[in-house]
């Protein structure tokens, strides 16, 4: 898409979540109020299939081959580009230490931790933090809308397809690495490298969950109020904790309640 396009566009989805969310108090999730729910599990069901017949043999082949100090670096690398998307959320919800931290990871890291394979500075004490425009706009206090499944890119909402959108523009490889197939491929490499490392999770989840929809809706909605809210511990940007033991529990107790 041309930049200037998907700047009115971004702009424009901006405007349009501002007026269906609104701005105020932020109540407790409800994960069970799903009114999009008949086309959510049209998607969901795209995105599964997609899934198992495609994404995850590749990824179990990737997992084969590929030992996991070379898929942790990998994850490294790929989070140490992020730095402008968390430095830029970290100023804007005047957070100055941690926009420091961040500067201070991203040279560490590029400089000492061969170009961010290796997470040297949290071996030094600076641990990375999780932070994207979608927290940024739920810590301004924008409503996140209901629950939607994004065909392709899995759990969302309004405020957080937006937060994606903007996100997108401040994404530091495709400025470097400007060729369509290679960016392509790059980002391929990353979501094959992330869904590998989720082999056991995933798999586990379908079985224990009686409704895997449910399941995946819940986690996402709880986990994203935790974010927005500070009580989730500092984690990486982009950690492989959809599926995690935590969330599951919480799904188990009914943990949407208020």
């Amino acid at each position: 898409m041309n930049p200037v396009l998907f700047r009115v566009v971004t702009l424009l989805l901006v405007a349009t979540l501002l007026m269906l969310t609104g701005c105020g108090a932020q109540k407790r999730p409800h994960p069970d109020e799903d009114p999009w729910e008949s086309l959510n599990r049209k998607t969901f069901w795209l995105n599964d299939s997609l899934d198992q017949y495609a994404l995850e043999p590749v990824a179990r082949g990737w997992n084969y081959v590929m030992p996991d100090v070379a898929q942790r670096g990998l994850v490294n690398f790929f989070d140490n580009l992020r730095f402008p998307i968390v430095l830029v959320n970290d100023v804007l919800q005047g957070r100055p230490r941690l926009a420091v931290e961040t500067i201070a990871r991203f040279d560490c890291n590029t400089l000492l931790g061969g170009l961010g394979f290796y997470d040297l500075a949290s071996q030094l004490g600076v641990p990375p933090h999780t932070q994207d425009a979608g927290l940024t706009l739920g810590r301004w206090g924008i409503e996140p809308g209901p629950y939607l499944m994004l065909p392709f890119f899995g759990p969302s909402n309004p405020r957080d397809t937006v937060g994606f959108a903007v996100d997108g523009l401040l994404a530091l490889y495709p400025f470097f690495v400007n060729i369509p197939g290679i960016t392509v491929g790059i980002a391929a490499v990353d979501v094959v490298n992330r869904r590998s490392r989720v082999l056991t999770q995933v798999e586990d989840a379908k079985q224990a969950s009686l409704d895997y929809y449910t399941f995946i809706r819940n986690a996402y909605v709880q986990r994203r109020w935790k974010e927005v809210h500070g009580e989730t511990p500092a984690g990486g940007a982009q950690e492989e904790e959809l599926y995690n033991e935590e969330n599951f529990e919480d799904y188990q107790a009914g943990d949407d309640k208020p």
